[in-house]
């Protein structure tokens, strides 16, 4: 009896411990395997390669806007009065011609120059976290910052809704929206949804992930698997591929880490809760059109997307990549670039 009781709990925790194994590190393994069915079974292979891993979405098609809503929001994100000199619009740091981010280290605004670089408004709709710090988790609350921010605009909502009120061709737009009367509320409402309208489907490797194994070429793929493999995967994941995450910047050998010159330093998070788990701790960036979005990381600190990937190998994983894999990461980012969002250029045109 004790013998049979013996084998059984024997048993029994070898099958715990396989499921464990492929609940927890689950995609070397997987990468290997693919790798080898790519060759033995040729376009099997990249359908496996694409639906392997369900932490990565393509971005789905517009639906219908609501033009005169996205109207008054895009008429306000551009509008230098909202800030307290009249010289720093929401487009100032998200330059809407471009790639919805800026191509300077920092911010300027207002009062000078901040400390970190400006995120990309583009896609930022399907972010859970906001800022480099995550302080806050929805478009509405994030609009707070810059608005408040002394370096920022240095300006307050009743400031603003004065001056929008103020002036008659907002009371045009809002009544053509029906978002009247003008207020805090409908100035955000409208914000909101333009910011959520600025959605650049149809990369590259969306079209793959969609079903066409020729939207991305073969090094790309490679690169696809390399960013399983290394584990980039859990980290920038879901629909913006990044975005939503907290994860401390520097685990090998980051000069963060460095406490002889903490002053210096932008510990994250920490800045915000003052907690000291939360010290480094930065919001992974979405890699969505991260070829277009130099310089890269929360300082700004290089406009290389090759130095950036080899900054990552090292203090988040500890690796120093060989060039070939470099590259491959390199031009599976670069399938990540998609047009500006459609409805800029539906507004521009009117």
């Amino acid at each position: 009896m004790v013998n049979r009781r013996t084998l059984l709990i024997g048993c029994l925790s070898i099958v715990i411990a396989i499921g464990v194994g492929s609940i927890f590190l689950p995609v070397h393994s997987l990468i290997d395997e693919q790798n080898h069915d790519s060759h033995s079974h040729g376009a099997k292979g990249d359908e496996d390669s694409r639906h392997q891993n369900t932490l990565v979405f393509p971005i789905p098609p517009p639906s219908d806007y609501d033009l005169p809503l996205i109207r008054a929001g895009w008429t306000l994100f551009r509008d230098k009065g909202l800030s307290s000199n009249n010289s720093v619009s929401c487009e100032s740091c998200h330059n809407l011609q471009t790639n919805g981010a800026e191509i300077t280290p920092v911010s300027v605004g207002v009062g000078g120059a901040g400390s970190r670089n400006a995120l990309t408004v583009f896609n930022a709709a399907l972010n859970y976290r906001f800022f480099w710090d995550g302080r806050t988790n929805s478009l509405k609350k994030q609009m707070d910052g810059p608005v408040h921010a002394p370096l920022e605009m240095a300006s307050s909502w009743p400031l603003i809704v004065a001056y929008v009120a103020s002036k008659p061709e907002y009371e045009t737009l809002f009544d053509d929206a029906d978002i009247l009367p003008i207020s805090a509320a409908s100035i955000q409402y409208a914000l909101v949804a333009f910011q959520e309208s600025l959605l650049t489907p149809n990369a590259p490797f969306d079209r793959y992930l969609n079903g066409d194994q020729y939207a991305i070429n073969s090094p790309a793929k490679q690169g696809w698997m390399a960013f399983q493999r290394l584990g980039c995967i859990n980290c920038h994941q879901g629909q913006n591929i990044g975005g939503s995450l907290m994860q401390r910047f520097g685990y090998y050998g980051n000069d963060t880490r460095d406490k002889t010159q903490a002053k210096n330093i932008d510990m994250g998070r920490f800045q915000v809760t003052e907690n000291d788990a939360d010290k480094y701790l930065f919001r992974v960036a979405s890699l969505r059109n991260v070829a277009e979005t130099p310089p890269y990381f929360h300082d700004g600190r290089t406009n290389s997307l090759e130095e950036a990937i080899k900054i990552m190998a090292n203090i988040q994983i500890g690796q120093s990549l060989e060039q070939s894999v470099i590259s491959d990461l390199s031009a599976f980012l670069h399938a990540l670039s998609a047009p500006r969002p459609q409805i800029l250029e539906i507004l521009e045109r009117e």
